[in-house]
């Protein structure tokens, strides 16, 4: 085996396709097939399943974690050998969409001024997404939205807020905001979970949702009155003191969320890394003092 077939190997694991695999390494297409067909014959064992894409067999994904660990090691050697004091290089960030939108631009642009030579890279997903991305050495570090409690990950609370639930400004009672249709991510959104299980306890089984995933687009639709939404209370504190929005508080078993800057505990922490987990402490965004979530009785 050579390492760079083993890195097609990878591509074509991840991409779950010969074409995006291809597209991704800069290959012709034909040299993929090539190589993996080759890989094959080497092992004599069937990687891929070729239905319907590309899909590992057994013997496939036991090679995918030798070959992420070998490649994560190379790339952690080549990491070491050229981190200098002064960060340069790439640094791969993830984060959550609230967080993404509302708490990383001022860091970010902070980061950048400071340390110009670094190249920034940000990835929006779920928080499942990207903690496996963090799982298999594809990013630096990552802001998700709950601890993994993985013995591979090193994880630290960040920072604290409360969801809201919001309505137009005419709306004054809370059964009545519970009756409408709701402004959310799609199904899976760790927001929309926590709403549905605090409206079954207010005898609310059928919702209506209206999905946008966008949390611009979620409180611009509430303040036209389109219906209502839960979402983090930092993203609207200023609408609602301005009388925009209409706000009630939830009790904080269902209303606290939590973020958690998250890494792979093999990963090498390289200047880069350091001087932005050193940026991030100081940030007024982040490292909220705990209990400092306030909660009002709607």
């Amino acid at each position: 085996m050579e390492i760079n077939e083993l890195r097609i190997f990878r591509a074509v694991a991840q991409e779950g396709s010969i074409t995006r695999a291809a597209q991704v390494l800069g290959y012709v297409q034909s040299n993929v097939t090539a190589r993996v067909q080759q890989l094959e014959a080497e092992l004599n064992k069937q990687l891929f399943y070729r239905q319907r894409g590309m899909v590992l067999t057994p013997a496939g994904k036991k090679l995918l974690d030798y070959s992420e660990r070998i490649l994560h090691l190379l790339d952690e050697a080549n990491k070491a050998l050229n981190d200098t004091p002064e960060p340069e290089g790439r640094l791969s960030l993830g984060a959550y969409h609230t967080v993404s939108y509302l708490h990383l631009p001022e860091l970010l642009t902070r980061y950048h001024v400071a340390y110009p030579r670094v190249e920034l890279s940000l990835l929006t997903e779920s928080s499942a997404a990207l903690a496996e991305k963090v799982l298999h050495y594809q990013l630096d570090c990552a802001f998700v939205m709950s601890p993994l409690h993985d013995d591979h990950i090193v994880e630290e609370l960040v920072r604290e807020d409360e969801l809201l639930l919001i309505a137009s400004p005419g709306n004054n009672i809370i059964d009545d905001v519970y009756r409408q249709p709701f402004l959310m991510n799609t199904k899976g959104c760790l927001h929309r979970e926590r709403l549905e299980t605090w409206l079954k306890l207010n005898g609310i089984i059928s919702v209506l949702y209206m999905e946008f995933n966008h949390l611009e687009a979620i409180i611009r639709g509430v303040m036209a009155g389109l219906g209502a939404s839960l979402v983090p209370r930092s993203a609207v504190e200023k609408l609602v003191e301005a009388g925009q929005l209409r706000a009630f508080a939830i009790p904080q078993e269902f209303g606290l969320i939590q973020t958690y800057l998250i890494r792979h505990k093999d990963c090498m922490v390289t200047s880069a890394l350091a001087k932005f987990m050193e940026m991030l402490k100081e940030s007024p965004e982040f490292f909220i003092e705990k209990g400092t979530v306030r909660s009002e009785d709607p």
